[in-house]
């Protein structure tokens, strides 16, 4: 257990038996830890089917912005926006520590696909997987919500089909938030902070099929040596030129540079 951890012992084992007081439930491992939080893996001994239970570190209960941050990631789930985003399946509260179960989806994230199986994405397979998040994306800002976190960790692939989890940094979108004024564009309620991180997370894709030739650090540019409108599309979503107007015609550039 981590150092940080220490104070919440008690508070595993409460929920450890809460969770198997609730029915025919045991927990099956804990599946992450975040400075907000912890994820449990639960399953249901009858059915064999699997569950995540999400809950907040004891010490934030009396924090008001994180426990409203907390609550908004619970209403944002119930949406049920997409059938490839987690569903809330209850909501309660066990000694005072508030918590949610969610679908449990069996995948793999492009994190440990990329770094842990190896495998490597062409520039064309790069390109159709983005198209297939911008999708999702799409979806999510048309209900006003960003994510903020669109990392490798929390894009997963199901049955040859994108997941997006983890809407713990989402936030409404603020209109008025202006993409020259931000300091950190992965954070910006804005539209602008899920293109940037797309941008990221193309880089990793694209890097996946990359093998160094030179020991000298040089840019991505350089390295990757990518077809100009490829590059010209990473740089809008990073913000190295001037950006998407939003995620539609992000979206619809991607057609553009098919047709090339």
């Amino acid at each position: 257990m981590f150092l940080r951890d220490f104070g919440e012992k008690k508070y595993h084992h409460l929920f450890y038996a809460a969770i198997e007081e609730m029915g025919p439930y045991e927990v099956v491992q804990l599946l992450g830890r975040g400075s907000y939080g912890f994820a449990y893996l639960i399953q249901n001994k009858v059915t064999n089917e699997k569950f995540v239970l999400k809950r907040l570190r004891r010490k934030h209960v009396k924090k008001k912005k994180i426990m409203q941050n907390f609550q908004q990631e619970i209403t944002f789930l119930q949406k049920e926006m997409h059938p490839n985003i987690p569903v809330i399946k209850e909501v309660g509260n066990i000694a005072g520590i508030p918590y949610f179960s969610m679908d449990y989806i069996d995948g793999k994230t492009f994190e440990e696909i990329i770094f842990g199986d190896g495998i490597s994405f062409s520039i064309e397979e790069s390109i159709n997987v983005i198209g297939r998040l911008l999708e999702m994306v799409i979806i999510l800002h048309s209900h006003g919500i960003v994510h903020r976190d669109l990392r490798i960790p929390n894009i997963l692939l199901r049955n040859n089909e994108l997941v997006i989890i983890d809407f713990g940094l989402a936030c409404y979108e603020d209109p008025k938030c202006d993409y020259k004024q931000v300091k950190n564009p992965k954070k910006a309620p804005s539209y602008i902070s899920d293109l940037y991180n797309i941008g990221h997370f193309l880089l990793f894709l694209l890097y996946s099929n990359y093998t160094p030739t030179n020991k000298k650090e040089r840019s991505w540019q350089e390295e990757l040596q990518l077809p100009i409108q490829v590059q010209n599309y990473l740089e809008k979503l990073l913000l190295l030129q001037p950006p998407f107007l939003n995620a539609q015609a992000a979206y619809d550039a991607l057609y553009e540079i098919h047709m090339k």
